[in-house]
């Protein structure tokens, strides 16, 4: 298993959706699966190739990647006899997408739009004056507001911190579009059952509770408007003004904790799914996460991923 940076919840996404691609666009990402030996994992995940998932099969290890169609060619090309990947009813990724586009399906939201993540947030706090406090800790590569919600009781007038707090976020991988429901419905079961569930308010009252639903912004808009798949922020890294395959920092990779610490829990590869950036804390969504547990100091906190079925502790930069 590979190892990660932070203490994960991952949760299997019941599907992954996107924009139909043309055949002679290389670029787009589909998933594939494919069953190779033990040591080709690892070979693979050091030449940046974007594995989201591993099994144990008779036979080997059964791998399911995320890839353009260039690399999809050119691990063909190395002997992996890949597979688009399908669920039990025999559709691919964006075939899925489609199916359950038609079919009128709309519990997603992008950040940006009318009614989107970020509107919500904010009506959150607006109407729930007493309980919630909203804060900008930071703002994204394109600009984009990294919002975090205090819930507490007296949220506004209380000092942050003066109670036994617990900090939750999703949504650092920009695709894992299930973390951020769960991000946000948790939020909402605290906000929504409060005077009304003994104990949700029982917790609220003697707790601070912390969300940061979306801690990758602009990576979680650009897969509503461009690329369903995409994974890490949008970091221009060969700065040809335009952001393609190849681009962006893994931020879970991107802590100043142990950074560069080795190769196998994340890549110097700029390519790489796990690209871990040009330096410590490089990215602004990195600094504003730190910058808030360097603040509170949480005792305990969750940071919810998908989709591989996952429990994850620190610390991730060591091996088992």
């Amino acid at each position: 298993m590979r190892r990660l940076a932070f203490l994960g919840v991952a949760f299997l996404a019941a599907a992954l959706f996107g924009s139909g691609a043309g055949a002679a666009d290389m670029s787009k990402l589909d998933m594939y699966t494919a069953t190779v030996h033990r040591s080709t994992v690892d070979e693979l995940g050091r030449e940046g190739f974007d594995i989201a998932a591993t099994r144990q099969v008779p036979g080997g290890v059964q791998v399911d990647f995320v890839l353009s169609a260039r690399d999809r060619d050119r691990l063909a090309a190395q002997g992996v006899k890949l597979a688009l990947k399908r669920n039990k009813a025999g559709l691919t990724v964006r075939q899925q997408a489609a199916a359950q586009a038609a079919a009128g399906f709309d519990v997603w939201r992008s950040f940006d739009e009318p009614g989107g993540i970020r509107d919500e947030l904010y009506e959150i706090a607006q109407k729930n004056p007493s309980i919630v406090k909203l804060e900008v800790i930071g703002h994204s590569l394109q600009g984009r507001e990294i919002i975090a919600l205090k819930v507490t009781k007296n949220a506004r007038q209380l000092a942050d911190g003066a109670r036994p707090s617990v900090f939750y976020m999703a949504t650092i991988h920009a695709r894992e579009w299930i973390a951020a429901e769960v991000g946000r419905r948790l939020l909402r079961h605290f906000v929504d059952n409060y005077n009304k569930d003994a104990a949700v308010t029982n917790l609220v009252d003697t707790r601070e509770l912390w969300f940061v639903p979306i801690v990758n912004p602009d990576g979680y808009q650009h897969t509503f408007d461009v690329e369903r798949l995409w994974r890490k922020n949008l970091r221009d890294n060969n700065g040809d003004g335009q952001i393609t395959v190849g681009d962006g920092v893994d931020s879970n990779r991107n802590y100043d904790e142990k950074w560069n610490y080795d190769n196998e829990g994340s890549s110097d590869n700029f390519s790489a799914d796990d690209y871990r950036g040009p330096s410590a804390a490089s990215e602004p969504e990195t600094v504003a996460i730190q910058n808030l547990l360097k603040r509170l100091r949480f005792p305990f906190m969750v940071t919810y991923h998908s989709y591989g079925e996952l429990l994850l502790y620190m610390w991730g930069f060591q091996v088992q």
